[in-house]
């Protein structure tokens, strides 16, 4: 059996992942030459994790003649060098596939590739999400849920947001602007009436109360390990003086206490 040779572009969380997969359990079938990062230290920390060469350059790759490279960076590095890639009749992976909607890039990579006499795998990527939800409907009883992290940085170049960019120094300014501010009385009565009635009668499930409880106990707790400052205890002193909590309130915080 033929063995198949990989070079991975990207040391991220997806190329770190695929890295340790392939070295791990599919070595037999896969054997991963080197790994090229934007920054070299990266490349090699995941190089020696998972024992092959680290790449400095493109054309350091493409020497390499690997069978497949699998592109793990982003949309606009995929544009850089896929036609490059193809060019010199390696097969692409590639897993930013958000780039092949510029039509004139898909075009390019789909000519390039026929002249060239290689392939272009498109994985499912996001859209694998929907695949789980349509086999779940075949399932009796599924409960599924999916979650996806992304860092604010990995959405800068997407078609949604074209044109529009958050630099630090606006998130520095966001941060800054919103520091110190005070609603006025007219505005948090309006907000009081705005949501006067929206959770009235409303009760949570045992179920979710249980699926809270687990997320915010321990560690998980944002508070954890902190403790209120004393001039935070003064103030919240300060605001309940002279207040008088009805029988009502007596009994329900009894009812907390004892349970």
């Amino acid at each position: 059996m033929k063995k198949y040779k990989l070079a991975i572009i990207g040391s991220g969380s997806l190329g770190s992942i695929i890295g340790r997969v392939v070295s791990k359990d599919l070595s037999e079938e896969y054997e991963i030459l080197g790994v090229l990062s934007g920054k070299i230290e990266n490349a090699i920390k995941l190089a020696e994790e998972i024992d092959c060469k680290a790449y400095k350059t493109l054309d350091d790759v493409i020497d390499d003649q690997p069978d497949y490279i699998i592109e793990a960076a982003s949309p606009d590095l995929f544009k850089d060098i896929g036609i490059k890639i193809l060019a010199n009749g390696i097969n692409l992976i590639p897993l930013s596939v958000g780039a092949l909607a510029d039509k004139e890039f898909y075009n390019n990579v789909k000519e390039t590739a026929s002249k060239n006499n290689c392939r272009v795998h498109i994985p499912a990527g996001a859209v694998g999400g929907l695949d789980v939800l349509r086999a779940s409907m075949l399932m009796e009883d599924a409960e599924v849920t999916i979650t996806t992290e992304k860092s604010p940085e990995s959405l800068n170049g997407a078609p949604f947001l074209k044109g529009r960019k958050l630099s630090e120094e606006h998130k520095k300014a966001i941060s800054i602007g919103g520091k110190g501010r005070k609603f006025s009385d007219e505005t948090r009565k309006k907000m009081s009436e705005s949501m006067q009635g929206k959770n009235l009668g409303k009760k949570q499930s045992e179920e979710t109360k249980e699926k809270i409880s687990k997320v915010t106990k321990g560690n998980k707790n944002p508070f954890y390990g902190k403790t209120h400052t004393e001039e935070q205890k003064r103030k919240w002193s300060q605001c309940r003086k002279g207040k008088i909590l009805t029988e009502e309130h007596i009994a329900k915080l009894s009812k907390q206490v004892i349970c």
